[in-house]
């Protein structure tokens, strides 16, 4: 299936709509727009958008519920409401829809009858906290939450172990304290950032090695963004390190800068890599 996203169709549109997580005025102008606009709203959790409606000052707006529990009873009449022409705004409590919040089962629904779903840009927290976490944003990994059983969240973790990118994971305050000694058993001490509360009045940033983390974060509280840094001790196999400085001296770069950019972006000693081109 092509989708033209805004050409006109015989069917409504299904917008997934990202709402604030915590400053209600980063709401953006367009989700604004598309929410006085559309003529129902599907909520994951009413009392919540309710609050917000009034907030933008948006009044008289359909809303119904639907969250992670009832998405499969409401897929067919989100359906037969789109097939008449009709716009459906989603959203969940705080932040985008689907970023470890519900709405999956109702898109690949939306999907599979050819019906357009329009995905606005907005608030999340994965990207703020990973920029002031203090951790390398080149290359990274969002795996949102980790399995509460033990024994599944050390076997997801199992899998994530050599990944050289950044991970990201979301986790609750209850949590936090087992979370980071399920990793340090499996990953070792390595370099993390706990972002809470992002854009509320006690946004709060702990930069440290999990060792340091597990013993400051007892009784911590708010959502929280948990980011620990890739595996480093991993050579990437078969890349040529040689051809990409090679590549960068050519746009102008001293063969120091070079290196030393190459060896940040591939989490490289910088001594390691220079001795490496050196053989």
């Amino acid at each position: 299936m092509i989708q033209k996203s805004y050409e006109k169709s015989e069917f409504g549109n299904l917008y997934l709509i990202p709402t604030p997580i915590g400053n209600l005025d980063d709401i953006t102008l367009r989700a604004i727009k598309t929410l006085k606009d559309v003529d129902i709203i599907f909520a994951e959790d009413t009392r919540e958008t309710l609050s917000l409606l009034k907030h933008l000052d948006i009044n008289n707006k359909r809303i119904e519920s639907c969250h992670k529990y009832s998405e499969m009873k409401n897929k067919d009449k989100i359906i037969e409401i789109l097939k008449l022409g009709k716009n459906i705004g989603y959203v969940t409590d705080r932040g985008t829809p689907l970023i470890s919040d519900p709405g999956n089962v109702i898109v690949d629904e939306v999907i599979k009858n050819n019906i357009n779903v329009i995905s606005l840009p907005g608030p999340n927290a994965l990207l703020p906290a990973i920029n002031i976490s203090g951790i390398s944003n080149e290359r990274f990994l969002f795996y949102g939450f980790l399995n509460s059983k033990k024994s599944q969240a050390i076997k997801e973790l199992e899998t994530l172990k050599n990944i050289q990118y950044t991970l990201i994971f979301y986790e609750s305050p209850f949590r936090i304290l087992e979370t980071l000694k399920n990793i340090k058993e499996v990953f070792g001490n390595r370099k993390a950032s706990i972002v809470r509360e992002i854009s509320k009045l006690y946004e709060e940033v702990i930069r440290d090695d999990i060792d340091n983390l597990i013993e400051k974060c007892d009784k911590i509280k708010g959502e929280i963004v948990l980011i620990v840094e890739g595996n480093n001790q991993i050579e990437e196999e078969n890349f040529d390190y040689e051809k990409e400085v090679e590549k960068l001296i050519k746009d102008g770069y001293s063969k120091k800068d070079a290196i030393k950019t190459i060896a940040d972006v591939h989490n490289v000693s910088k001594n390691k890599l220079y001795n490496m081109l050196m053989k």
